[in-house]
């Protein structure tokens, strides 16, 4: 039995100019083929009308994720049942240490600033409060829960320890030429600065890996006092997962004010982006594009070009 596309969604991917090429039949589910221009992304749509996506990563998978993160595109409950949260990553573990956690967010996105955040846990009774607001890894959750719960992140360990760094594009790009072009010691000065703000009264600092060098260049721009950790995939630590939560809010507030400014809503990621960049340098030429975007990435030369 044919199970279709969730007619809302159809609209989304026709307005993203994506179709379907292909459909078949897979266990308990319908598995649709969608493609725009070199873009590809999977959807299984399952006899509970569940649905979930596949493919590697790009602006069509983005749209199919967030999408099913709003809510939309699972099983709606039951009486005397509430809808789980959507999640891919394990739920961070209980851990008492009084530490700092780091984490970044606009590094892989063409448009917007480059933000980290560090939050501060001083205590097991904070990090188990926390854990009890869902906080895990900011791309697993829909933009409006990411902005709520980054408030409540805030109300629940207080401003004294949270600490948020954004570069707006031109000073990112300052700052990175400044850094000898390397975007991963720039993340390491940002990292470090945080750290000496908020190391007063902890352990250790966990930073999540933003390359093979992030704990080296962490300590380089670091004055010490503090054992830095570094490693992958570290919103498994919930002071970690909460400064990707208030890094990726900081992030998307961001994005609203250079939207604004240009006049049209532009668009997150690095894959569908180069319509937007060619729009605002068709209007504002390329020290426009400058106001809004990393122009270091080779979009720009395929905008400017």
């Amino acid at each position: 039995m044919k199970h279709a596309v969730p007619e809302d969604l159809m609209r989304k991917l026709s307005a993203y100019g994506a179709t379907v090429s292909e459909t078949r039949e897979i266990n308990h589910a319908t598995q649709y083929r969608i493609v725009k221009n070199s873009e590809t992304a999977t959807l299984n749509v399952y006899l509970t009308n569940k649905v979930s996506e596949g493919g590697k990563e790009s602006g069509l998978k983005n749209l199919l994720r967030e999408w099913r993160l709003s809510g939309k595109g699972g099983k709606k409950p039951g009486p005397n049942k509430t809808t789980a949260k959507p999640t891919h990553s394990a739920a961070p573990k209980p851990n008492a240490t009084p530490r700092i956690g780091t984490d970044e967010a606009g590094k892989g996105e063409y448009f917007g600033p480059l933000v980290v955040a560090g939050v501060r846990v001083l205590s097991g009774e904070t990090d188990n409060e926390l854990r009890s607001l869902g906080v895990r890894d900011s791309k697993d959750i829909g933009l409006a829960e990411v902005r709520k719960l980054a408030a409540e992140i805030s109300a629940l360990v207080g401003e004294a320890n949270i600490r948020t760094v954004g570069l707006p594009p031109r000073e990112y790009e300052t700052r990175r030429a400044a850094a000898k072009s390397n975007v991963n010691r720039l993340l390491g000065e940002m990292n470090a600065g945080i750290i000496d703000d908020l190391k007063a009264e902890v352990e250790v600092t966990v930073v999540d890996a933003f390359g093979v060098k992030a704990r080296e260049y962490v300590e380089a721009s670091l004055s010490g006092g503090v054992r830095v950790e570094a490693r992958p995939r570290a919103e498994d630590d919930a002071a970690v997962a909460a400064a990707s939560i208030v890094a990726r809010a900081r992030y998307l507030e961001e994005m609203d004010v250079l939207s604004e400014k240009v006049g049209f809503d532009l668009p997150r990621g690095s894959t569908h982006v180069i319509e937007a960049a060619r729009r605002v340098y068709a209007e504002r030429g390329e020290e426009g594009l400058r106001d809004v975007a990393k122009v270091h990435f080779s979009t720009t030369e395929k905008v400017v070009g």
